[in-house]
């Protein structure tokens, strides 16, 4: 914790990447571990390609500090490799990890509207567990577009996520009325907000 918070506040974080990364080689399982940690703390293209090399290591221990440490990377630059690994991940707990930080970074107002929502139909189709799907509706949520609302739409009739489904519709349908073209897009939103009406039973 230490040494990623001063790596964090050096003028030249990258220089602390390149030290952190020469001792990788020679430091025993436990001390790799925290050191993956701290490079996800610094990111950086250096800091990824580090973690991005320690998934692979044969050790479970580093192989699990490298897969969180790319599920809280906080850039989008490790977006494919979590992809990546979500679609080829043999543990559940791994693709979920990947899964959730891949939606996260899909979910971050940073990124452009059209590439988060390219983002999430490329993870529509490894959603398949409920908690999975419900992720993916939380990440649509934030995207303020008709293409988005075009994406939630199937999932309003699954009764497992037609309330995530119908929150995330009304937050989408509550932005794009707060923009300045409003009055063009308003009758586009009259048939997702009435299919999220009736599949809900919020009455809020």
């Amino acid at each position: 914790q230490t040494l990623s918070a001063v790596c964090l506040k050096a003028a030249d974080p990258a220089a602390c990447v390149g030290q952190v990364e020469a001792r990788l080689a020679q430091s025993q399982p436990a001390q790799k571990c925290a050191l993956v940690r701290v490079l996800g703390a610094v990111g950086g293209k250096k800091a990824l390609e580090a973690v991005r090399a320690a998934v692979s290591d044969s050790n479970a221990e580093i192989h699990a500090a490298a897969i969180r440490a790319l599920g809280n990377w906080s850039s989008v630059d490790a977006a494919d490799d979590l992809l990546g690994l979500a679609k080829t991940a043999d543990s559940p707990s791994d693709k979920m990890i990947c899964l959730r930080g891949y939606l996260r970074l899909a979910g971050q107002g940073d990124v452009p509207l059209d590439k988060r929502l390219a983002m999430c139909r490329q993870a529509a189709p490894l959603a398949q567990k409920d908690d999975e799907k419900k992720l993916l509706l939380a990440a649509l949520g934030t995207i303020a577009s008709v293409e988005a609302l075009d994406a939630i739409a199937p999932y309003l009739d699954d009764a497992a996520t037609k309330e995530e489904a119908a929150t995330s519709t009304v937050d989408i349908a509550d932005k794009l009325l707060k923009e300045k073209d409003s009055a063009k897009v308003a009758p586009k939103l009259v048939e997702p907000l009435t299919k999220a009406a009736q599949a809900t039973a919020n009455a809020d």
